[in-house]
């Protein structure tokens, strides 16, 4: 392994996500969280903008303070910089490594990331106005599953919140809504006055229900995994939804 490059990412809290050419807005997410995990302080520093600290000299001109000069909050400041910058030089390949090589800033260094990847404001635009047209036209197939379906929304969805412009749940919940196939055409009408949280539950039971008529074995496999892998879309979609679900279903995990 040389330099930065890791061949994978680990699932510990002490490896970071790694970047690379084509996931940053998964990986943004991810490292906006593994920062909070070392502290909040880190995230902070990085979206507070920090800088070294300067002094004006007589002449008019600003330099560098030197650190026999700084007080507690200055290095305060300067050591959440040093967590945060060698955090974000982990949490990327050679190539990603490059373009932050030189850089002592974190704030700085995010910004240099964030515009490689999500282009300047007229680009975030172009991709906003792209995903909006996604968001209209995606449909849920005829013989496609619920859960198949919300990872694709979902994706839209955390795109969109990545390049600073979140959707509501509600219209996320207008967006199932409308893109339903025929097959569901008797449950729209059932749940359309419905909160999103309870519009999932429905929907999970709906299908679970819909599965009886396979064999038994394949039955159990398949409902078991339709039903995680749908929870865990839920949770990480609408957390506060999710929270509010489990407080009204009695579930503790």
């Amino acid at each position: 392994m040389s330099g930065f490059e890791m061949s994978r990412e680990g699932a510990s809290s002490i490896r970071p996500p790694l970047l690379h050419s084509d996931n940053y807005s998964s990986w943004k997410g991810k490292m906006e969280a593994y920062l909070l995990a070392i502290d909040d302080k880190v995230l902070m520093i990085i979206e507070d903008r920090y800088s070294p600290p300067t002094k004006t000299l007589e002449d008019g001109s600003i330099v560098s303070k030197p650190k026999s000069e700084w007080s507690a909050q200055n290095f305060k400041a300067s050591k959440w910089n040093n967590k945060a910058m060698p955090a974000i030089f982990y949490a990327m390949d050679d190539n990603q490594y490059k373009l932050i090589q030189i850089t002592k800033n974190a704030h700085k260094a995010w910004k240099i990331l964030e515009t490689a990847h999500e282009g300047t404001d007229t680009v975030k635009d172009s991709k906003l106005q792209m995903l909006q047209v996604k968001l209209e036209t995606i449909k849920m197939e005829e013989d496609e599953c619920f859960n198949d379906f919300q990872i694709k929304l979902m994706d839209i969805v955390n795109q969109s919140h990545q390049l600073g412009d979140p959707y509501s749940d509600m219209r996320i919940k207008q967006k199932i809504m409308r893109s339903f196939p025929k097959r569901f055409e008797l449950k729209v009408s059932a749940i359309e006055e419905m909160m999103p949280s309870e519009v999932i539950r429905k929907l999970l039971a709906y299908e679970a229900m819909k599965l009886t008529s396979q064999p038994k074995r394949q039955k159990g496999i398949v409902l078991t995994l339709k039903i995680m892998m749908t929870l865990r879309v839920m949770k990480r979609m609408w957390p506060n939804l999710w929270h509010l679900l489990t407080l009204t279903s009695g579930t503790t995990k």
